[in-house]
């Protein structure tokens, strides 16, 4: 299948920018969607850089508004043409144990990670089941395969999307055209953690351009074989 416009959440940093940058290295158009303006032209200027030809819209957005994606989606669309592959990466996350968030931090997660996710997924799922055709990247997380005591609730917010598109996957397995993705990375190198940890343990972390480079070739499988669960682990201890 030959892809020709991505749309991408929370693509201002880290995972997200990394795939935006791929996606326009490769010749996709590109929608970006992030709550900072400035991060996205600057994510926006960087893919032109790498691809003077690429197309990109940016689309300063919030997914913890339920129709923001909707709307993203509409004007990707509009400005770019028919989107073929939607990233749904937009997450934060805090490294503390779960009675030691406020409830701001609580609140935060669920609205970003879970009822964002949910919602993005809802409304770019839409478009794929209308047209029969589409792929759905959904960026997780190796909390939903090993247990962590440090992120518990993010790794419930994870496990939770997770499962909806397996479900999502089971639904649609018949269909050729149709690919629903978990990309489960392991600890990487982005803001979540950068900053927390001493310089040297960074090459122990995966690199968010690796992430994009396994999920360029996972969506591209043979129509024959699906990827439904690509696991990307560290090589070193972190």
């Amino acid at each position: 299948m030959s892809y020709q416009c991505v749309a991408i959440t929370g693509a201002s940093s880290g995972i997200g920018r990394a795939i935006a940058l791929k996606m326009g290295q490769e010749n996709l158009s590109v929608g970006i969607l992030a709550r900072r303006h400035d991060k996205l032209e600057e994510v926006a200027a960087e893919i032109k850089a790498v691809n003077p030809e690429a197309k990109v819209f940016p689309f300063q957005g919030d997914v913890r508004d339920k129709n923001s994606v909707k709307v993203f989606l509409n004007e990707t669309e509009n400005f770019l043409g028919e989107v073929d592959i939607f990233v749904n990466n937009a997450g934060i996350g805090f490294s503390e144990s779960f009675t030691s968030l406020s409830p701001e931090q609580v609140e935060g997660m669920l609205e970003t990670n879970f009822s964002g996710s949910v919602w993005s997924i809802y409304h770019a799922m839409k478009l794929f089941e209308k047209r029969k055709k589409g792929v759905l990247v959904n960026i997780s997380s190796t909390t939903v395969l090993k247990a962590s005591s440090m992120v518990p609730l993010y790794a419930a917010t994870k496990l939770g999307i997770h499962g909806l598109v397996r479900a999502l996957e089971e639904e649609h397995l018949t269909n050729p055209d149709m690919k629903m993705i978990n990309i489960t990375p392991g600890p990487t190198l982005t803001g979540i953690i950068q900053g927390t940890i001493a310089k040297a343990d960074e090459k122990n972390l995966i690199s968010p351009d690796d992430i994009a480079h396994w999920m360029w070739l996972a969506i591209n499988s043979p129509k024959s074989c699906k990827v439904s669960n690509l696991v990307l682990r560290n090589s070193g201890t972190f």
